[in-house]
């Protein structure tokens, strides 16, 4: 599922279907996607697949950065300092950025940003792993469980 459609963008960009190549656009959205998919981990990209509706400030990226690749495959012979859209895709990364290192919140979605994701978290061997010789038995594991 993409985070925008074609309709969201020329409704950004205040363009009509028949201003942009249907080709044009679609390329625009799966390179926006690519690039917030890119952005995230995937324990808050699950989040944010499994969120209902799609959070707003995801949607409104989305559309920013697709309008941007639209912008620069309609237009990338002109110079890119002038172009606004060129502003609007910096400050989409910039926000991509800060929701992905934590500093930045999407309402309703908690995960915690950072954290080591691991299946091991919590785990206590039950083996020694260094050599056989070193083995030694612990007198006080029962105590040592039953503390945790």
């Amino acid at each position: 599922m993409a985070f925008c459609e074609s309709t969201d963008i020329l409704t950004n960009l205040n363009m009509a279907s028949t201003d942009v190549p249907s080709a044009l656009i679609t390329k625009a959205i799966v390179k926006g996607d690519a690039e917030i998919r890119a952005a995230f981990s995937a324990d808050m990209l699950t989040a944010i697949d499994a969120a209902s509706p799609l959070p707003a400030i995801i949607k409104s990226l989305a559309e920013d950065i697709a309008s941007y690749f639209v912008m620069r495959g309609l237009y990338s012979g002109n110079t890119p300092s002038i172009n606004a859209w060129v502003e609007k895709y910096k400050e989409a990364k910039e926000t991509l950025k800060a929701i992905a290192e934590g500093t930045l919140q999407i309402e309703g979605i908690t995960v915690d940003v950072g954290a080591v994701q691991s299946s091991t978290k919590d785990y206590k061997r039950t083996f020694d792993e260094r050599d056989e010789t070193n083995w030694k038995t612990d007198p006080d594991k029962l105590e040592d469980l039953a503390d945790d």
